[in-house]
């Protein structure tokens, strides 16, 4: 797939027909021109040939190119692109779906309704003044909102993957528009997710997984680190994600983090290890509610004549991260769909500039 050219009177004309035409997501674009295209590649200091992204199922194929074009109809700034260019990459990789790459296609095509989520860490956040606090899902900060839509723009028009025809989400979620934030690392009592997977502080990376919708946690009065703790495990245990499971992203708000990190110590290990263990439900539960589903030795455990299904395989399932504001006890979590990565890998991606 190459990049068409079209020609046109004026920059809303232009606009128009490139809505006509099915290549936007319904609001107003920037157009591409081969000037500001040419930016984008000098920031990213790649090809414009070369691939970043092969999908066999519909043999589709993301150039470098193809991505500076759908970042300039994002409205992305050249000085953004690198990352975009780090989560294409992220899709990529290997792990995804554990070596069977059809579980990346699935993870935009089925009912799920799963959207790519990105979690960017390291300088490169400040460096482009991206949100990772108040309104952190919001469209508060041009890095975030420009950089998700950057990169859905590329799954509709590269991959085709638009509403009702490859996508077939049932529901759907707003991070189908983009799904970008950033940690709040300044704000967080614990060494920050890249870190903890190996990455040095000062090293600027993404991690990508395609996730459903965030789900609030509220517990404003709580001082224990159980009870903060207890109350994200409730959330993340609700009925409906049992039978799916697999990593989930954690996004805790930095007062919950405070309480359980800074006031009673808690280390991320010793976090993730209690929400893992109260993350389950009964399997009496689930045949109450007729969700059907098959044994699994790695999720399935027997306590006190209890069978229980657990939404995790291990703690190592669980990306705990810190985001948000500082002025409420809000957490929120964000389980994932067709990633099934193996067991504590999470896809971090390392961001280049040219």
């Amino acid at each position: 797939m190459t990049a068409a050219t079209v020609t046109g009177e004026s920059e809303s004309a232009l606009g128009a027909e490139f809505a006509r035409r099915g290549w936007t997501d319904g609001l107003p674009v920037t157009v591409p021109t081969a000037e500001r295209v040419d930016a984008f590649l000098a920031a990213a200091g790649r090809d414009p040939e070369e691939v970043l992204l092969s999908v066999e199922e519909n043999r589709r194929d993301v150039t470098v190119g193809l991505a500076a074009v759908n970042a300039v109809l994002a409205g992305c700034r050249a000085e953004q692109f690198p990352v975009v260019v780090a989560a294409i990459q992220g899709w990529a990789d290997p792990r995804w779906g554990a070596g069977d790459r059809t579980f990346f296609y699935m993870s935009n095509a089925s009912t799920g309704g799963g959207a790519q989520l990105t979690v960017v860490n390291g300088p490169v956040r400040q460096d482009l003044g991206m949100n990772s606090g108040t309104n952190l899902y919001a469209p508060a900060a041009h890095a975030n909102v420009a950089i998700g839509r950057a990169l859905r723009l590329v799954l509709r028009n590269v991959l085709g993957f638009t509403p009702g025809t490859l996508d077939q989400a049932t529901q759907g979620h707003p991070g189908k528009l983009g799904f970008c934030l950033a940690e709040n690392e300044e704000q967080s009592p614990w060494e920050p997710l890249h870190v903890e997977h190996g990455h040095a502080a000062d090293d600027s990376t993404v991690m990508v997984m395609s996730g459903r919708g965030p789900e609030p946690i509220e517990n404003r009065t709580g001082t224990s680190a159980e009870g903060i703790l207890h109350t994200i495990a409730d959330t993340l245990s609700r009925l409906g994600a049992m039978v799916p499971g697999g990593p989930v992203v954690v996004v805790m708000g930095p007062e919950h983090a405070d309480i359980v990190g800074s006031k009673h110590g808690w280390s991320k290990q010793e976090a993730k290890r209690f929400l893992y263990e109260n993350f389950r439900r009964p399997v009496a539960d689930l045949a109450r509610a007729e969700l059907r589903f098959r044994p699994d030795p790695a999720r399935d455990r027997t306590e006190g004549g209890v069978t229980y299904r657990y939404g995790a395989r291990g703690p190592e399932d669980i990306a705990l991260i810190v985001a948000g504001g500082r002025n409420a006890g809000i957490s929120s979590v964000i389980t994932s769909w067709c990633y099934a990565t193996a067991p504590g890998e999470f896809i971090i991606a390392p961001v280049r500039k040219a």
